[in-house]
């Protein structure tokens, strides 16, 4: 990974930037003196688009710079040298200038903040102001990322300081310039891609908005509400690792009676449509890119991550090893952003840890073999706030901000009075099958552990693990597994999905505790049949 980064010391900045009538910038000159990695379309001499999040970056020598921009809807921000120096809201057809500044060359990049992806917006490129001269454009980065997602991949509402807010309002404080996945690209030193669209899901939109639509029917769209610009990726696009988040919408309110599907059916539906979807990114960028599978906190239950999970464990199975999962919780979240979203200081806390997952990532490299893959979700170091799992209610994800959803208890394993669970006579010897816990991570009071069981010189059809949590210590929450609890003896048997392994295979569950966390070299017990 190589972070081509530039710093030059800006001694001086406009008090007030100029808009000017809008400039002519030539369709050559465009390719020529911009960088981008955002999705765009030619029209004329200027760039199209309307995903959230698209950058352009150039280069100048001279005082004064400007930025030719047509619309009337989104936000932007504008930086020289690295530094912030305006934000322009709703801008419409303008050159916004920048000068006063110190003679030399310096970096511009103007970003958009806010989603609207019905409005086309317009970029016509850096044009000279004051005998300034604009340069050759700044090479692209080796590392690319694209994140896909819903309104948390979007950055929705997340610098505002309330949860109540009005349609306005939302688009003013939504700035995917500082969502995890804009914040973990460039600790990456990444370009990147955010394809994300809010309130809309795998198969199914928030409260079932929208029927006969869903995150997919937009996708492969240069601009998202024009299917005329679907189509293959831009030349040169072909990302290390694509990071996908669809699955709050699907599962976070219940069906309605007109809806298409019941509850079993719908994550069926989902399970087949995530398959198809794998399949269509593994059609647009090969077998390399690390295709990151999200599961997240969702107050109606654990079907995202389970199906999350479901889903890369067929993956896998069926010998795609660079199809991984990944976990974040509401551990240290305070879900202040617009309509109970994510606030940026809840993004910062994800993408401390999307970044340290992709750095264990041979991210760049030749594919090789890999171990199954754990959830991975960890704790911002310095948080202070204690991550045991919280009533923390899923965010509306329409577009259109409503009313706070009312906030439903965090599911949490079933309790069970019945003595500790000794290994059925029905089962295989111990030797069937092996398991090895790891601590993830730790904060004062509790901390997130998982457990590779691996299966032994024969296949297995399922399988049981058991083990005794420190004293004083509790389960609060299981993922990919059916755990009971008596005392301080917890008792894990597989779920429906991931009990029958081949010989030598492996499948991992998670789960959070209070307490302190068990010794390297706890001993848990697996017995399998």
């Amino acid at each position: 990974m190589r972070a081509l980064r530039a710093t030059v010391t800006l001694t001086a900045l406009a008090t007030c930037a100029a808009l000017l009538p809008a400039a002519v910038a030539s369709a050559a000159g465009l390719e020529e003196t911009t960088h981008t990695a955002g999705r765009v379309v030619e029209s004329g001499t200027a760039w199209q688009h309307a995903w959230p999040g698209v950058y352009f970056e150039g280069r100048f020598r001279g005082t004064a710079v400007g930025i030719v921009l047509d619309d009337a809807t989104n936000d932007y921000d504008v930086a020289i040298d690295g530094q912030t120096v305006a934000t322009l809201v709703a801008p419409g057809r303008v050159t916004h200038v920048v000068d006063g500044l110190s003679a030399g060359e310096h970096t511009v990049r103007v970003v958009k903040r806010s989603e609207a992806p019905w409005a086309v917006s317009t970029f016509g490129g850096f044009v000279p102001v004051d005998g300034s001269t604009v340069l050759a454009a700044p090479e692209p980065r080796d590392l690319q990322l694209e994140l896909i997602g819903d309104s948390y991949t979007v950055g929705y509402g997340n610098t505002s300081t309330s949860r109540e807010c009005t349609s306005t309002q939302l688009t003013r404080t939504t700035n995917t310039d500082l969502s995890f996945g804009a914040l973990t690209a460039r600790a990456l030193g990444a370009d990147y891609q955010v394809n994300a669209f809010s309130g809309r899901g795998m198969v199914r939109n928030y409260g079932g908005s929208d029927a006969g639509t869903s995150f997919r029917t937009h996708y492969e769209r240069a601009l998202p509400m024009d299917a005329s610009t679907a189509g293959d990726p831009a030349p040169g696009w072909d990302p290390d690792a694509v990071v996908i988040g669809l699955g709050i919408n699907d599962f976070s309110t219940a069906v309605g009676s007109g809806e298409p599907w019941t509850a079993a059916s719908l994550r069926e539906a989902w399970v087949e449509a995530y398959h198809g979807f794998l399949d269509t990114l593994r059609e647009r960028y090969g077998d390399d890119a690390y295709l990151v599978v999200t599961g997240t906190y969702v107050h109606t239950g654990t079907d995202l991550p389970d199906l999350a999970q479901r889903v890369v464990a067929e993956r896998n199975a069926a010998g795609d090893d660079r199809v991984r999962y990944w976990y974040y919780g509401n551990e240290g979240l305070d879900y202040g952003g617009c309509d109970w979203h994510p606030s940026a200081a809840d993004h910062r806390v994800i993408a401390g840890q999307l970044t340290g997952y992709l750095q264990d990532l041979d991210l760049g490299g030749d594919p090789e073999p890999t171990p199954t893959v754990a959830p991975t979700p960890s704790v911002d170091p310095t948080s202070t706030s204690s991550p045991t799992p919280t009533v923390s209610p899923t965010p509306t994800s329409s577009p259109t901000p409503t009313s706070s959803p009312t906030p439903t208890s965090s599911p949490t394993p079933t309790s069970s009075p019945t003595p500790t669970v000794v290994p059925s006579p029905t089962l295989a010897p111990v030797v069937a099958c092996r398991a090895t816990l790891t601590v993830v991570s730790a904060w004062p009071g509790g901390y997130q552990a998982s457990v590779e069981v691996t299966a032994g010189t024969r296949q297995i059809s399922r399988w049981r693990t058991s083990f005794t949590l420190p004293a004083g210590g509790a389960l609060t929450q299981s993922w990919s597994s059916v755990a009971t609890a008596s005392g301080s003896t917890v008792t894990v048997e597989n779920a429906s999905w991931n009990g029958s392994l081949p010989a030598g295979g492996a499948t991992v569950y998670g789960f959070l505790a209070t307490g302190t966390p068990p010794s390297a070299g706890t001993t848990i017990a697996c017995s399998a049949g």
